[in-house]
């Protein structure tokens, strides 16, 4: 009798174990904790504050969130001075999280596509100031030079007079190169410590039935999937780094040169090329051409995933089916995004929680904002603002997870 009941013991064990082993994958490729966090822009006391304060670090700044999942959707960078131990925590904490079955996505923001093509706009003399080093006199030094001897080569090139250089010229100079700028060209660069980094995260993920993104997801853009618009934006940024060494090399532009000046310079090279150059094909025209038309590209358009703030601003009712249409097509329940600063400085549920916006202003001295998280855990939504009590939000709209009790 014991021998006939082993086998359907035997069965049913494996039948459990099988159970469980799907479970587990299914809860790797759907973690059971997610925390989301926007922009950042040097806020590292407070950005430090709010990990803490969700327990995904401790006071030593290590990763303590075991299996959790923790999703920064970009603009770490530019406006505060503590860019890059932001930037260094946050690579840190990614080779981190996988030691301890956790993991760590970083979104690429506009601000990071800004520092990578050359828009400095917002890249303070403070920020430069860190990247400067004990050869940074030199170093200016000498790019001042090279940049006058690129300028002579270039007279008569439909560019302006070309002023000699004096004393005067020479200091407005050193004020818009402040110590350290070229040290922080070269480390956003294709093959520099951010550069590098930045280029290889991706600008939107599905994680769950949640997409993440920085700017939005415009529903009247055209993209068959999240990865195809990822990859649209990862394009784009290799097409500029191909562009920008096309130019330098065929001498078109200085390779220091911002994004507005390469621009302008670029332009009027074109333009004389057409009119008064030397006969013959301007083998840099394609480049040129390229460079010409930046407001076509994704990372640049205002319905981008990088820029899009429609989420944030436009009437839920204008929205609502256009995006619950997207989010049927995509497979996803909801979007979670930063690049909008929310009015009330605090995580805020739109268009019947399909939209999460995380967006807070965590960097005071600029948006009088906290550090602040956007929590998903078992189906439920809680905003976390450092030193205040946790908030439960609404769960999107068609989710089984009941409403919470308040």
């Amino acid at each position: 009798m014991r021998s006939r009941g082993l086998f359907p013991r035997i069965l049913l064990s494996t039948i459990v174990a099988v159970t469980l082993l799907l479970a587990s994958m299914a809860a790797g490729q759907a973690p059971t904790r997610v925390v989301a966090v926007g922009d950042v822009h040097g806020a590292y006391d407070e950005f430090t504050a709010i990990l803490q304060s969700v327990g995904l670090i401790d006071s030593r700044r290590m990763w303590t969130g075991g299996a959790a999942t923790l999703v920064q959707t970009g603009d770490v960078v530019d406006r505060g001075a503590k860019q890059r131990e932001c930037l260094d925590l946050l690579m840190d904490l990614q080779r981190q999280a996988p030691l301890a079955g956790g993991k760590v996505i970083p979104l690429i923001g506009n601000h990071e596509v800004m520092n990578v093509i050359g828009d400095l706009r917002y890249v303070t003399p403070a920020i430069f100031a860190t990247f400067a080093g004990e050869a940074s006199e030199k170093a200016r030094d000498k790019a001042y030079k090279d940049y006058l001897k690129f300028l002579s080569a270039h007279k008569g090139h439909g560019h302006g007079d070309v002023p000699p250089p004096d004393e005067a010229a020479a200091k407005r100079w050193m004020d818009e190169h402040p110590l350290g700028f070229f040290e922080h060209r070269e480390a956003f660069g294709p093959d520099g410590k951010y550069g590098k980094w930045i280029r290889s995260n991706a600008a939107v993920v599905q994680v769950g039935d949640g997409l993440f993104v920085h700017g939005g997801l415009n529903p009247a853009l055209e993209f068959a999937s999240v990865q195809e618009l990822s990859d649209r934006v990862a394009d784009d940024v290799r097409a500029f780094d191909a562009t920008w060494r096309a130019l330098v090399d065929a001498g078109v532009i200085w390779r220091h040169m911002t994004f507005a000046e390469a621009v302008r310079f670029a332009g009027e090279e074109l333009a004389w090329r057409q009119t008064e150059g030397p006969v013959g094909e301007f083998e840099a025209r394609p480049a040129v051409v390229r460079l010409l038309g930046y407001k076509t590209w994704i990372t640049i358009s205002a319905d981008g995933p990088l820029w899009y703030r429609g989420l944030a601003t436009e009437p839920e009712a204008k929205l609502d089916a256009p995006l619950a249409a997207m989010l049927e097509r995509l497979k996803a329940a909801y979007v979670v995004a930063g690049h909008s600063v929310v009015v009330s400085k605090v995580v805020t549920a739109r268009l019947g929680s399909r939209v999460f916006l995380i967006d807070t202003g965590m960097l005071g001295e600029v948006y009088s904002g906290r550090g602040s998280a956007l929590e998903i855990r078992d189906g439920r939504f809680t905003a976390h603002r450092v030193d205040t009590t946790p908030k439960l939000l609404p769960p999107p709209v068609g989710s089984r997870v009941p409403v919470p009790v308040r």
